[in-house]
């Protein structure tokens, strides 16, 4: 069965991170790293994910090219 990916572009990350919070995403940098983990926490220009051993990583929203998650 396939999955509904969906992707939310840089220009509308930050008015989307209220849906997202305690989701499982995947956080697509700008240099192509992908880092997987549940959305913690976050500001006007960072946010917090935790990953599956619960390792807070601080992404900066400029840093991010998109986010993806299964809907």
């Amino acid at each position: 069965m396939s999955k509904r990916l969906i992707r939310i572009t840089s220009q509308a990350i930050y008015p989307s991170l209220d849906k997202l919070l305690k989701l499982e995403i995947n956080a697509v940098m700008q240099n192509g790293n992908t880092i997987f983990g549940k959305l913690h926490s976050f500001t006007e220009d960072q946010l917090v994910l935790l990953d599956t051993r619960s390792h807070p990583h601080q992404l900066l929203l400029n840093d991010l090219f998109e986010i993806v998650y299964d809907a």
